[in-house]
């Protein structure tokens, strides 16, 4: 019996149809996997990817690279008096204040808690630095707006030469994190690792990472 062409035509079509709605629903699954749930920014496996991706691409055409991990000040305090619903709240103003101050090329994604990172290719300790009072300006206006302490604290790392490896850097942002908390609120600890001045030159088999004079004019951790 021989088929109608009308009839082949709207299978095709349906077919078709079916295999478009299966790739959107694969679409939608990875962008899930890569989304937070409650702020609806990257999450820590998306923010992990691309600090992978760009610390190569910093590494092999010795490009500037900023990693920043920050935590908002009293959160468990917060989420403990006034409940999880506020407290999911207050993550999502932040993750929303910290998109609207990185750049287009920035990424910031939720790490898990009250912890957040900022990934700033191409940025060195002045575009680190814009990006830092920024957000802790938009944070002290929001906070105003809605009577909440709305304020953050985190660790820096600028690599304006290729760093050990990307989790050199990490631990180095997380330890400024947790020293910057210590000192009190809204306070970042900043850290930049650049070639050695030429008067502490040391053969390439000893050569170290030198640490640059803070560039944020707050509180900072004795000098190893």
């Amino acid at each position: 019996m021989a088929w109608n062409i009308t009839v082949v035509a709207a299978l095709l079509l349906a077919l078709g149809y079916i295999g478009f709605l299966h790739s959107q629903g694969r679409r939608r699954e990875r962008a899930l996997a890569h989304t937070d749930d409650v702020t609806h920014i990257d999450n820590r496996r998306a923010f992990y990817q691309s600090a992978s991706r760009e610390f190569e691409r910093a590494r092999r055409y010795n490009h500037p690279f900023t990693l920043a991990y920050f935590d908002a000040d009293d959160f468990r305090e917060l989420h403990d008096r006034f409940g999880r619903q506020l407290a999911d709240g207050v993550l999502r103003l932040v993750a929303e204040t910290a998109r609207d101050a990185i750049r287009a090329s920035d990424l910031v994604a939720r790490l898990g808690a009250d912890q957040f990172a900022l990934l700033l290719p191409e940025a060195g300790a002045d575009a680190a630095s814009a990006v830092i009072r920024k957000l802790q300006q938009a944070l002290r206006q929001a906070s105003q707006v809605t009577g909440m302490p709305l304020t953050v604290s985190g660790g820096v790392v600028t690599c304006l030469q290729p760093a050990e490896s990307l989790e050199t850097v990490m631990g180095s942002a997380d330890q400024l994190l947790h020293g910057a908390k210590s000192a009190g609120r809204d306070i970042f600890w900043s850290e930049v690792v650049a070639p050695q001045p030429l008067e502490g030159f040391e053969p390439a088999r000893l050569r170290r990472p030198w640490r640059l004079p803070p560039s944020f004019d707050v509180p900072m951790p004795p000098h190893q």
